[in-house]
C-alpha cells in the first residue's frame, strides 16, 4: 500500500513538474524585460547626462536615473516570491545600442536618446499591463500594477520631449 502511494506521489509530481516549469517561463521573461527597461534607462540616462546639449535632457536623466533604481530596487523583492532571479546586467541588444548612443553627441544624440526613451517606456508600459492581466505571481502582479502610472508618466514625458 505505501508503495502504490509512493508511485502515485512520484507520478504528480512528475505531472505536476512540467506546469510549473512553464509558469515560471511567462515569471522570467517578465522579470528579464522589467530589469533590461530599467538597466537600459538608467545607462542611457547616465550617457545624457554627459552628451545632452539641452537642459531638459537632462534634467528628464537625472529624473529617470532616480525612478529607474528605484524600480530596480523594488522589482528583486517582488520577483523573490517566484523565484526568479533579476538579471544584474543588460542584454547583448540593449548594451549594442547604449554603445551605438556612447558615439555620438550633439543633436543627434540628443534625438536618439528621446526616441529611445519613449520606445524603451512605452514598451514598458505594454509589458506591466499584459502582466498585470495575464500574469499569475501575486507579488509580480502587484509590482506591474503599481508600475503602471509610472511608466506612463514616464512614456507622456518622453513624449514630450520628443515633440519639442
Amino acid at each position: 500500500m505505501a508503495f502504490r502511494i509512493a508511485i502515485a506521489a512520484l507520478g504528480i509530481a512528475l505531472f505536476a513538474a512540467p506546469a510549473r516549469a512553464t509558469d515560471t517561463k511567462a515569471e522570467i521573461d517578465f522579470v528579464t524585460r522589467a530589469s533590461n527597461a530599467n538597466l537600459f534607462a538608467i545607462a542611457e540616462s547616465r550617457l545624457a547626462l554627459d552628451h545632452a546639449t539641452d537642459p531638459r535632457l537632462t534634467a528628464f536623466a537625472r529624473r529617470m536615473i532616480d525612478e529607474h533604481e528605484t524600480t530596480e530596487a523594488a522589482l528583486g523583492p517582488a520577483a523573490s516570491g517566484s523565484g526568479v532571479t533579476v538579471p544584474m546586467t543588460l542584454d547583448p541588444d540593449h548594451q549594442a545600442r547604449v554603445a551605438m548612443l556612447r558615439a555620438t553627441f550633439g543633436a543627434p544624440f540628443d534625438k536618439a536618446y528621446v526616441a529611445d526613451q519613449a520606445e524603451n517606456h512605452s514598451n514598458a508600459l505594454t509589458l506591466y499591463a499584459d502582466y498585470m492581466l495575464l500574469g499569475e505571481d501575486a507579488g509580480l502582479k502587484a509590482f506591474a500594477t503599481t508600475m503602471i502610472p509610472v511608466a506612463e508618466a514616464q512614456f507622456k514625458a518622453a513624449q514630450a520631449l520628443s515633440a519639442e
